[in-house]
């Protein structure tokens, strides 16, 4: 029997009546639907790397057991589990169960849990990578999100970053409650940015109206587009004492990984890509777009550090006060770096596309995009100042002032899914900030021997804070000035290759 998993039959099952909302409505398709009661009986030689976007991104409500769905989909006993806190768990293939912990601050990854007598508050991980023997994770990494608090803003920037770039959004749902609000508008973003959406229903075996409860979630889903409508549906039940539905999602991730591989053996292409006869203005077209993209970019990021001074100020008024604002600041210059991130990877491909289309004969497709992209990350390398590092970590410090830390094992630190693979297409390197421990400890309330702990001035609070988001934006807008002078160089380079010899030799 393995590991005494029951493999429902593959049914269909059409929602209707949603009871409680006055809707009807044909559902979405829903696999392995079990009957309630039933039952039967050292550091990794290289962080991992989601090449070719082969893992998937498991989020979901609070408390809708997204830890213990992936526990049953690799086959890990829920002994083996280990508290993350707010990082961001990544499973992958391992001959043999390991974890170790990635800290913005640091180059090389840590053992998982610390192994060592520091007393105190340290700085927590973004990132933890548990190694285990799964046959799944050979061809599917999983990636658990968060379990603490909703969707905020930030926390679901970062994960529709990360299932974008990824296979795929599973995203779990608590049979006990329906989807709320801010489910939604995360789920109908993603519909915009995932390329596949599937649902998971947990703890069926506890809730006997589950099938009332998936009615109503489909109900609220179809008000948010047909993409989420029509997203299949996985009841599941992870009793210890049993479990089911788990076979078929599994088979759903091996589909998105099969997929995925096609999708990759079709891309590429060496097709000649000539000189046009009139291809005299793309370096106008190159001059005008980096400059026109550079200032947006500084701007946007001045417009955000203020709506993020904002969201801070309101966090100090709160009940948890300065000890909870350096995990929010945290939190929130995570989202940033995605963003500001994706905007240069969109920017680039952009560029490309704009400066090749005014050179080339005819406008530059996939495959000579990627073939540009690749040349002109070599030509960042090549280029690059002896004396700079092209990857370089910013981290807020207790003076409230902005260090460098350089090397990508830095940036990696500072990723939630890890560092991009070389054939992830990108030109530049990441944007990563983040705080360093010395905040975290600096707004700890002071124990006093035999008094009551002290706690920190919440205008000392405010004064460091406003400081440091200043600071942040000068560092970060002088970052993004030398990534913009990168790109145009380098696509210079290969534009200027290409004229020289008639055609495109990247």
């Amino acid at each position: 029997m393995g590991f005494g998993v029951m493999q429902a039959p593959l049914i269909d099952l059409t929602v209707t009546s949603a009871p409680g909302y006055g809707v009807t409505t044909s559902g979405s398709p829903v696999f392995a639907m079990p009957v309630r009661g039933s039952r039967q009986h050292r550091p990794p030689t290289a962080p991992f790397q989601p090449s070719h976007r082969s893992y998937a991104v498991v989020a979901g409500t609070h408390r809708g057991g997204k830890t213990a769905l992936v526990n049953a989909l690799i086959r890990r006993t829920a002994e083996a589990s280990i508290d993350a806190g707010d990082a961001w768990v990544v499973f992958r293939h391992g001959e043999r169960a390991d974890a170790w912990a990635f800290v913005p601050g640091h180059r090389e990854p840590r053992p998982f849990p610390e192994r060592s007598s520091v007393k105190g508050p340290i700085r927590p991980a973004r990132r933890v990578e548990i190694a285990h023997p799964s046959p799944l994770l050979k061809r599917v990494a999983l990636i658990d999100t968060p379990g603490s608090g909703g969707p905020d803003p930030a926390t679901a920037e970062i994960v529709l970053d990360a299932a974008g770039d990824g296979l795929g959004l599973l995203f779990v749902v608590d049979a006990a409650a329906p989807l709320s609000r801010a489910d939604l508008d995360l789920l109908g973003a993603a519909a915009e940015r995932v390329e596949r959406i599937a649902f998971v229903l947990t703890r069926i075996d506890q809730h006997d109206d589950w099938p009332e409860m998936l009615a109503a979630n489909c109900a609220l889903l179809a008000s948010r587009g047909s993409r989420l409508a029509t997203a299949p549906w996985f009841p599941v039940s992870l009793d210890p004492d049993g479990v089911f539905g788990v076979a078929e999602l599994r088979h759903q991730l091996e589909t998105w990984a099969d997929e995925q591989a096609v999708a990759g053996s079709r891309a590429g292409g060496l097709a000649a890509a000539t000189v046009s006869a009139d291809g005299d203005t793309w370096q106008e077209v190159l001059e005008r777009e980096i400059l026109a993209r550079r200032l947006a970019a500084v701007e946007r990021v001045s417009i955000e550090l203020a709506t993020i001074h904002v969201r801070c100020v309101q966090e100090l008024g709160s009940g948890k006060g300065c000890p909870e604002l350096p995990r929010v600041l945290d939190r929130e210059l995570h989202a940033l770096s995605v963003r500001g991130t994706r905007q240069l990877h969109t920017d680039t491909r952009e560029v490309i596309g704009a400066v090749f289309a005014a050179l080339l004969d005819t406008p530059p497709g996939e495959a000579v995009r990627a073939r540009i992209a690749a040349a002109a990350r070599r030509a960042v390398d090549s280029a690059r100042d002896d004396d700079r590092e092209r990857d370089r970590a910013l981290l807020v410090t207790t003076t409230s002032g902005v260090a460098a830390l350089t090397g990508a094992g830095a940036l990696d630190g500072l990723s939630a899914v890890g560092a991009a693979g070389p054939d992830a297409g990108q030109v530049l390197s990441p944007i990563g900030i983040g705080l360093n421990a010395g905040s975290y400890a600096m707004w700890q309330p002071k124990h006093a021997p035999g008094g009551p702990p002290k706690l920190p001035d919440k205008k000392d609070c405010r004064r460091w804070l406003q400081h440091a988001l200043r600071e942040v934006e000068v560092e970060l807008g002088q970052e993004l000035t030398e990534r913009y002078a990168e790109l145009r160089q380098a696509l210079a380079i290969v534009a200027g290759d290409a004229v020289d010899h008639g055609v495109l030799l990247a």
